[in-house]
């Protein structure tokens, strides 16, 4: 009788290998002999799944994005409805900051994005899907619709801030890989906090002029 094999157990299986080796050494670490080794296979037999190194790469981005996206619909479940929507904002985008040895590997998935050049041919469509989070927490701070999250904000104020908030993350995010010493997550927490805050006064400084 013909084994039966459970392509998707097996995919899982070489997702968390990847997993491990980018967490602990980032991608340059990855190709397909030591994905393969970590998860117990042999170099032929991952072939079946991933070509190349490029097209594992390219899987851990792709798994970064979804356990990401998957936390922030997860938090719409669990969360309060009276949750200040400064706070709503901030644990969103949390979601995006390596806080913790889960996120900290999709970060350095990520890492991923500045080796592949034209091979990532989905770049556009993360940094877009980035950009629409940005823009719809930026305008939940102060209030205001989101007509349509995939195109700019009708208002210009909310399209900027986006921008700013998205380049501010970013920033930590950068900050708390590579200068651990000097910031730790509590201290990312606040100063993400923080910069939301300013958000909210300079939208009031905007509206009272």
């Amino acid at each position: 009788m013909p084994k039966i094999v459970d392509h998707e157990q097996r995919r899982r299986e070489l997702a968390e290998a990847l997993w491990r080796i980018i967490g602990e050494a980032g991608p340059a670490a990855v190709s397909i002999r030591s994905v393969a080794a970590e998860a117990g296979w042999s170099p032929g037999a991952l072939r079946h799944y991933f070509r190349t190194r490029e097209e594992l790469l390219l899987f851990a981005m792709d798994l970064a994005e979804e356990r990401a996206t998957q936390r922030i619909l997860d938090l719409d479940k669990t969360r309060s409805p009276h949750t200040p929507l400064l706070e709503r904002a901030a644990e969103y985008a949390e979601q995006l900051l390596p806080l913790d040895r889960t996120r900290r590997a999709e970060y350095r998935a990520w890492e991923a994005a500045g080796t592949l050049g034209e091979l990532d041919r989905d770049r556009e469509r993360r940094w877009n899907s980035q950009r629409r989070l940005y823009r719809q927490l930026v305008a939940g701070l102060i209030g205001a619709s989101v007509p349509d999250p995939f195109l700019p904000h009708p208002d210009p104020w909310v399209e900027e801030w986006s921008g700013y908030l998205h380049t501010h993350v970013d920033g930590l995010a950068l900050q708390l890989v590579t200068t651990p010493g000097l910031i730790d997550a509590d201290g990312a927490r606040r100063r993400l906090r923080g910069f939301l805050a300013r958000i909210q006064q300079a939208r009031h400084h905007h509206d009272t002029r």
